[in-house]
């Protein structure tokens, strides 16, 4: 790419100093892992970043819908305020599903509050931002790498999905199209390349459309990087979920056994390039707001609620360890580095963000979509078909979906009744009997303390899915809501021996012990978690309320 190509190159030849930060998001970058590899010294970069830097850990957020958890990132808002919750929703024209996007969003991103500033940003492949064009600065949304077409010369740059759109032409060439990734760029993922059929595994196909997808995105951003002038830069790699979904579970192919493993390391390169551009003056922010589950019996892997943050920069302490915090506090902390603040339900982290003043900028929310006048028009004529079931069950997938997702995130705000109402609605679109909206439910109920209202939904649990425990756990949490520890001893026994294996169930057991006064009974479910899954929160805050109640045992006069 040419000097000529993307305006703004001679602006960062600037000597004097600037603020400046690249938020890396990385989904499903699972800090066991991490820690695994940077130990063995094959992580270098993050080893890097962790020595220069701060560290600490992000507490889970519901629900754990990718869309939803990067928009509070960028918003510093709850899924509640902020509106993106499902992945998809209809079309404005009845004619099925789409991705959601920028007209959903209803709270300002912090890139949309730094360009009211008069800052320059940088987005690439953020979710949820399509069209890219929609916003100010210079955006290019995730249609972009999505690879479309049987080759590179039949591959159309999509309407829209690169902002200013004259970026367009420059932009176009740095693609890389899945058929343009050739063995040998695939043999450090699978050093035994040759033994497989390249024609015919689909796993090598797999691997190669993301590598493509992948290395479009690191393309784009190290040329805006190196060319435009930018005072904040967030670049999303959904790459390592792609990768671990196809290769992380029990009965993969001996031959992909190390491909998970070299996905990180290429990761680590990919950031290395990243802060080589952004220059050691640059704040460097990596967020990963979830982990991963290996999957099971050849499942794929699943979400983990266990994030991080990572930062590196100017007023940020080396080797510091920081509480646990929340993906709507990186919003503020951002903008505050910039002397800015906005509305939001996050706080400033002052061990990433200095005490400075700090302004208030009113950002102007997004003007509403214009209406769709030739869809009215041609319904008055009388071209309203009824949708066929293929594009009705579509649209009934997406209304539940977003349903359950609003009534998960009114949990996370402690709006119970209103969750409640939510998650009822969604029983419309779904089977009363769907376990997943029926757990949910359950909580709602144990929160509100209809002890009743929770067996009776344990009950039907039980009777579903006998297998997973998690019907006997909330019989259990119902007895336990009476004081009942004799009746809800049993379904803990029964909860533990169906659904050992689960982490998060053990941890729920511990609470239900909890509510019973058993401090020692707690104790030994969340440990046992938290042998399981290190960085489980909930289990950890739950060891620490077990230990407290043990204190105030030991320290109260016997009776």
């Amino acid at each position: 790419m040419s000097e000529q190509s993307l305006s703004g190159s001679e602006n960062n030849a600037r000597t004097t100093r600037r603020e400046r930060v690249v938020l890396v998001g990385l989904t499903s970058c699972d800090q066991s892992i991490l820690d695994r590899l940077v130990q063995a010294g094959q992580m270098p970069h993050f080893a890097r970043l962790r020595a220069e830097g701060a560290w600490g850990r992000l507490i889970p957020a519901e629900p754990l819908v990718g869309r939803a958890l990067w928009t509070s990132v960028a918003t510093g808002r709850s899924p509640a305020v902020h509106g993106i919750m499902a992945g998809k929703v209809p079309r404005r024209d009845g004619g099925g599903v789409q991705p959601v996007g920028q007209t959903a969003w209803q709270h300002p991103a912090f890139w949309q509050t730094l360009q009211a500033a008069g800052r320059q940003t940088i987005t690439v492949n953020w979710p949820a931002t399509e069209p890219a064009t929609a916003w100010a600065g210079t955006h290019v949304d995730s249609r972009f790498a999505r690879a479309t077409g049987p080759d590179f010369d039949t591959w159309a740059v999509p309407r829209g999905s690169v902002g200013p759109d004259t970026l367009r032409a420059a932009l176009r060439d740095l693609r890389v199209h899945p058929t343009d990734v050739e063995g040998a760029m695939l043999a450090p993922f699978v050093p035994k390349l040759n033994e497989i059929d390249q024609y015919r595994s689909l796993s090598l196909v797999n691997l190669a459309v993301a590598l493509a997808e992948v290395s479009t995105v690191h393309a784009v951003t190290t040329a805006l990087l190196a060319e435009q002038d930018w005072d904040v830069a967030a670049v999303h790699y959904h790459w390592l979920e792609a990768i671990q979904r196809l290769f992380l579970h029990d009965g993969i192919d001996p031959r992909f056994e190390n491909t998970v493993d070299m996905a990180y390391m290429f990761t680590d390169a990919m950031l290395g390039r990243l802060m080589e551009l952004a220059g050691e003056d640059t704040t460097i922010w990596v967020v990963s707001p979830n982990g991963v589950r290996p999957g099971m019996d050849g499942k794929a892997m699943g979400w983990r609620a266990s994030g991080f943050i990572a930062a590196r920069g100017r007023w940020i302490e080396a080797g510091r360890t920081l509480d646990p915090l929340r993906l709507v506090d990186i919003a503020p902390s951002l903008l505050a580095r910039f002397g800015l603040v906005a509305e939001t339900d996050g706080k400033r982290i002052p061990a990433l963000a200095p005490g400075m003043s700090r302004r208030t900028v009113m950002t102007p929310r997004p003007a509403a979509p214009a209406p769709d006048q030739h869809v009215a028009a041609l319904r008055a004529l009388g071209y309203d078909d009824t949708p066929d079931p293929a594009m009705q069950a579509a649209l009934t997938r997406a209304e539940a979906e977003r349903l359950l997702a609003r009534g998960e995130a009114l949990l996370g705000a402690g709006q119970i009744a209103a969750a409640e109402a939510a998650l009822l609605e969604a029983r419309k679109y779904v089977s009363p009997d769907s376990p997943s909206g029926l757990r949910r439910l359950a909580l709602c109920r144990l929160l509100r303390g209809d002890a009743p209202g929770c067996r009776e939904i344990g009950e039907t649990l039980r009777r579903l899915t006998p297998r997973d425990g998690w019907g006997s756990l909330i019989l259990a949490a119902g007895h336990a809501l009476d004081g009942n520890a004799p009746a809800a001893w049993p379904h803990m026994a029964a909860a533990k021996e169906s659904g050992g294996s689960s982490p998060e169930l053990m941890s729920r057991l511990g609470g239900v012990a909890l509510m019973l006064k058993e401090d020692q009974t707690a104790r030994t479910y969340f440990e046992t978690a938290l042998r399981m899954d290190p960085d489980l929160l909930d289990a950890r805050k739950g060891l620490d309320m077990a230990l407290e109640l043990s204190r105030k045992y030991e320290a109260s006069p016997p009776a």
